[in-house]
Parts: structure tokens; sequence; C-alpha cells
């Protein structure tokens, strides 16, 4: 996708702007509440996607929405990317941003769908056993998946971790039907 190879290139220009002004800290807080705010509201990720609106008022929403929560370094950065037409890319220079940083820092996201919600003891246990697997950091990010019977599925990268109930009977009804389940 051509947003994805955009998005690289800001990301990195923002990032080293921010190592630049030593505001790195800052700048990784402000991506969090931007893509909070672009997770949380399809309207607004349809905003900034919409050709039909004017810069002017794309550039007024930037300014009531997230100047007041983020940087000066961050909200100049979002009135540049209106300037340059490049406000359509955002969700994707968050991600590229997010990624950039969890690159440098050893840190790797799973995405945890869960059948209940997660106390805090067991996205712990969860984060420190994916800690081990990887041999990275983990962030996660938790989700209640209602579509499941129980356990847990999680995403790292590509790589699916399937401790879904429904996983478990389909594996057990495979080994039943190929005779290759030994009940000893």
């Amino acid at each position: 996708m051509k947003n994805r190879s955009v998005a690289r290139r800001y990301a990195q220009a923002l990032y080293e702007e921010a190592a630049a002004r030593q505001q790195v800290d800052a700048v990784d807080a402000d991506v969090d509440v931007i893509r909070d705010a672009l997770e949380a509201s399809r309207e607004l990720r349809r905003f900034f996607a919409s050709p039909v609106l004017s810069r002017a008022q794309k550039e007024d929403v930037v300014e009531a929405l997230l100047q007041s929560h983020v940087s000066t370094l961050t909200y100049d950065f979002l009135r540049l990317l209106v300037a340059k037409q490049r406000e359509d890319a955002l969700a994707d220079m968050v991600q590229a941003y997010r990624d950039l940083r969890d690159e440098q820092e050893g840190v790797t996201e799973a995405l945890i769908r869960s059948a209940h919600p997660l106390s805090e003891a067991e996205q712990q246990q969860l984060a420190e056993e994916f800690q081990r697997v990887t041999g990275k950091q983990v962030r996660l990010q938790v989700q209640q998946d209602d579509t499941l019977i129980g356990g847990v599925l999680v995403r790292i990268g590509d790589t699916v971790y399937d401790g879904s109930v429904r996983h478990q009977l389909t594996s057990l009804r495979e080994h039943l039907e190929h005779g290759t389940l030994s009940l000893n």
C-alpha cells in the first residue's frame, strides 16, 4: 500500500525530530493519545480520510480535538500532515511510529482475545509466558470476544496462538476421527 511507505517516512521524521528535541517520551505518549482517539471513533477515521472536506475544516478539527492533548511538536506535525494532504495516512503513521519505537525498545505487541475479562494476574502471567517465548518485552492489548466459548487467542505479529476452547474441541475431534488419540 502506498500509504505504508509514506507512513514509515513520516513516522521516522517525527521520531528523529522528537529525538533531536529530546521529546521522545512526550511524542510516544501523544502517539498513544492519537491512536486511542482513532480506534475509539470511526467518524474521526472517516473524517481524516475524506477527500471532500477542506484543509481548513481539518485544521480546525485537529486544533479543537488534539491541540490541548498533545505536545507542540506533535500538534505541528499533525498540522503539517493536513497541509501536505497526508492526513488520510494518519492511522498508518501512528502504527508505523509505534512499530518503529517497539523495534528500538525490543517490545512486541500481543493482541489477546479472551472469552471473559482477564484479571491483572492472568494478564501478567500471559505477558511473562510470551516474553519467554518471544525473547522480547510484551505489551498486551486485551479485548473481550463474546464469540469465543472459552480460552484465549493471541496474535503476535503474524503468529497466532490458539488456546480457545473451540480450537481444542476441533483438535480433539480430528484426533478422534483419525484414531490418533490415546486415552491412556
